[in-house]
Formats: structure tokens, sequence, C-alpha cells
């Protein structure tokens, strides 16, 4: 289902990720992150139940979200990048926000993420919708930075 959304420019819109946009999450993984999923683990997730969205603009993909239901009420956002050209524009939160609507819809209760201690542009969008540090993971990714274990509970957000 294509919709654009608001706070988003013309053009862009945020649909189900499908097979054909793998090759187009996996060059955004990789430019986002220093230790990016495989590209068989990020098709994986088109599997699983949850929310597995993207972001186009004009056909190309330039941003993706990637959530999945735990334990039947958690919705587990496991990763939310986009493009270097369009970061800061509202693609973001855009995912963000459908991403936390539609686990909602499947049955979430609560929210959990992990984000690089380092990632400050994140942690700032996370805690507008809300999300509040549950704890710190030291040594969490691959080349020894920590995480900030973030959680929300209750509805989909504050959407601000």
């Amino acid at each position: 289902m294509e919709m654009a959304r608001t706070g988003v420019d013309h053009g862009i819109a945020i649909r189900e990720a499908n097979l054909a946009d793998i090759d187009g999450i996996v060059e955004i993984e990789q430019g986002a992150f220093p230790d990016p999923y495989p590209k068989g683990l990020l098709k994986s997730f088109l599997y699983m139940p949850g929310a597995y969205l993207v972001a186009t603009d004009g056909g190309t993909v330039i941003g993706y979200a990637i959530g999945i239901i735990r334990h039947r009420t958690t919705g587990h956002l496991v990763s939310v990048a986009v493009s270097t050209s369009h970061r800061r524009s509202g693609v973001g939160k855009a995912l963000l926000e459908e991403a936390l609507a539609r686990l909602a819809v499947a049955g979430a209760k609560r929210f959990v993420l992990e984000v690089r201690e380092s990632n400050a542009p994140a942690i700032g969008l996370y805690r507008k919708f809300g999300f509040v540090d549950m704890e710190k993971i030291e040594g969490y990714y691959a080349d020894g930075e920590s995480a900030i274990v973030m959680e929300l509970s209750g509805s989909s957000g504050s959407r601000t």
C-alpha cells in the first residue's frame, strides 16, 4: 500500500518492503552502519511478523524500517535507516511513525530498540516519540561501542 506521509516531501511514499527492494535496503544499510546486517538477514525479516517498510522517491528506495513482534506484545525496532541524501528531511520520522503504528496493530503494547550511544540524531528522534532510556549495554556492537536500550510503552508514540 503506497501512501504519502505528513512532513515528507512530495513524491516520497512509504510502503511495505518486498524482495525487489533488498538491494536498495542493503545499500542504505551499508552506508548507515559500521557493522551492517548481511543481505540474507535483511531478506529474512521479510518473512517475520511485524513491519518491514521502505520509503521511496520516484521508485528508488531512500530509507527503510524493520520492526518485528516478539513475545506477542513487544514490538522490537530492529533497524531504521535513511540514505545520506535524504536525512533530516522527515523520512526517518515518517518511517518510525508508520512502523510503530503497524506494530501496534499487530499487537504490540510496548516497543523496544537498541541504538548506538554515539547516534545522537536517532536518540533525539526516539525521545521525541516518547522512548526512554532503560539501560546501557557495554560493548554491544562489534566495534566495542555501547548500546542504549530504549522503551516506549502504551500507544504508538507521540507523533511529534
